[in-house]
């Protein structure tokens, strides 16, 4: 991965996209990877005003998951953050970050990210 010193843009095309292991809370021995994954914005949310600042993000990923095709969410969650400039809803995304398993939801925490145009769908 490397940051453009012009744009401070990310290059996340190198790095390895998620696998089915990789997104499953059942796969014990892959709890924690670093992975890139691709989807759609279906959800956004907000903290209070008077909470701790937070913006949360779920991207609907479409993968060959176990043999076949079918989506999976992911959670995104910024902290200390009330907004990420252009991650609403309807937005894709290529998202780069360790993905967790809090509660058995896979989540990425700060993930870095790139907005993909529509006509630069896929890698």
């Amino acid at each position: 991965m490397a940051n453009s010193p012009v744009t401070g843009a990310i290059d996340v095309i190198g790095e390895r996209g998620a696998a089915a292991r990789d997104l499953d809370p059942d796969a014990s021995a892959f709890r924690r990877r670093r992975v890139v994954v691709e989807g759609l914005v279906t959800e956004v949310t907000f903290s209070a005003p008077t909470g701790p600042p937070r913006y949360r993000a779920v991207l609907c990923v479409r993968g060959p998951w176990a043999g076949r095709t079918r989506d999976a969410s992911v959670v995104m969650l910024w902290h200390g953050q009330r907004s990420v400039p252009g991650v609403m809803a309807g937005t894709r995304l290529r998202c780069l970050a360790v993905v967790c398993f809090p509660d058995g939801v896979p989540t990425m925490y700060n993930p870095r990210y790139e907005i993909i145009a529509a006509g630069r769908q896929g890698r």
